[in-house]
């Protein structure tokens, strides 16, 4: 610290010679004058002492037969002497500096903490969305406000807080945890489809039914109503009851197929984003159809991200065309919806009994009956009458 007040102040590097140059020591000792950096070289002595020490010498050196000499100049001062008729370097230290003021009163970067299955692009984009982005003024944050705005617009979020550090924001958060289900509301189970129960893991109610049975759609497979010898209960059903079912998938497809293809055509528009200023770097719109895609760079200085990034985007043309289907193409289109629609219902291993191509008006309908074990219990509230 006493260095960088020196520079501040400016100081030299003197020489002393004369009869006695030792003389100097005792003179700005009695007269309370620092000197420092003290050096002897031969007859003459070096050292170091400030601009306002060495306007001092002249008075307290009279008839001392010393003679001082200066070897170098450090300092503000020095620097601000050299420069000052070069005004340009002097603009633009200041319109440098004035720039790192005016920076230090945005964000310049967001990052997120406590982040785990909630994406820290789609933590941002909610802060997007509440007005909170890189290149915003400070005066314009509201801590408590935005924690409480980001919750409402993320409702995958239990807590947030924002906590600035310079011009960098962090937002950390604490994700939501599943909602359990509510086992306090009396329920029974009933059959979601027909079959024949092969499996009956029950953990709570009353089962009604057993292994072997044929079961319809809605039946009763297991009561919420309990009743013994304290009197009756009404509990939360939980189980599971497996049962072999058999299923009709009907499903169409025309030979004329619309789809929308790429042409190959690709066009850019970028844009530059300082703070909230918009540059575009484009002229023009993209007109008919297209699919697009963003790239988003940010400039970094010392490995920090600056409110200044670059948008470019990318559209690739496309076109809708109409495509004639052969019989084999569209047989294995039918196909390839039922496999989609298998994995999505969860009976991907049912065993496929029937299966027929039957020909409409301007297509063919896939008809499947398949069979497979399935768990075919659903959860079904009690409804109680409190009428009199």
């Amino acid at each position: 610290m006493l260095w960088i007040y020196r520079f501040i102040c400016g100081f030299l590097t003197v020489e002393v010679s004369g009869d006695i140059a030792e003389n100097i020591l005792n003179i700005c000792a009695k007269n309370g004058i620092p000197l420092w950096g003290i050096k002897r070289t031969g007859k003459k002595l070096c050292c170091r002492m400030t601009i306002k020490s060495f306007k001092l010498l002249p008075k307290v050196r009279k008839n001392s037969g010393i003679r001082i000499h200066i070897l170098k100049k450090y300092g503000i001062p020095f620097i601000a002497a050299r420069y000052k008729k070069r005004y340009g370097i002097i603009a633009g230290a200041a319109i440098f500096f004035g720039l790192l003021k005016l920076m230090s009163l945005f964000v310049w970067s967001i990052e997120v903490e406590g982040n785990k299955t909630v994406s820290a692009s789609e933590i941002t984009a909610a802060c997007e969305e509440i007005g909170i982005y890189a290149g915003m003024n400070k005066k314009d944050l509201d801590p408590k406000n935005a924690g409480q705005s980001l919750l409402l617009k993320c409702g995958r979020l239990a807590w947030a807080s924002f906590n600035l550090e310079g011009c960098r924001l962090t937002v950390n958060v604490t994700e939501a945890k599943p909602k359990a289900e509510d086992n306090s509301i009396p329920t029974n189970l009933k059959a979601a489809a027909d079959g024949i129960i092969t499996k009956i893991d029950v953990t709570s109610g009353n089962c009604v039914v057993k292994v072997g049975d044929a079961v319809a759609k809605g039946d009763l497979l297991v009561s919420g109503i309990i009743e013994n010898e304290n009197g009756t209960r009404f509990v939360h059903s939980i189980g599971k009851i497996e049962a072999v079912t058999e299923r009709e998938i009907i499903l169409d497809g025309s030979f004329e197929k619309k789809e929308t293809v790429k042409t190959g055509e690709k066009k850019k528009k970028s844009a530059l984003y300082f703070f909230t200023l918009k540059i575009p770097l484009y002229l023009g719109r993209v007109s008919g159809g297209y699919e697009s895609r963003t790239e988003v760079k940010s400039v970094k200085l010392f490995n920090r991200s600056l409110p200044i990034r670059l948008y470019t985007k990318t559209f690739e043309i496309t076109e809708d065309r109409t495509v004639r289907l052969s019989r084999e193409q569209l047989e294995n289109e039918l196909l390839k919806r039922y496999n989609e629609y298998a994995k999505v219902e969860n009976i991907s291993g049912f065993e496929v009994k029937n299966r027929e191509f039957d020909e409409i008006e301007g297509g063919i309908r896939l008809k499947m009956v398949i069979c497979g074990t399935e768990n075919i219990a659903g959860q079904d509230v009690m409804l109680f009458n409190t009428g009199n």
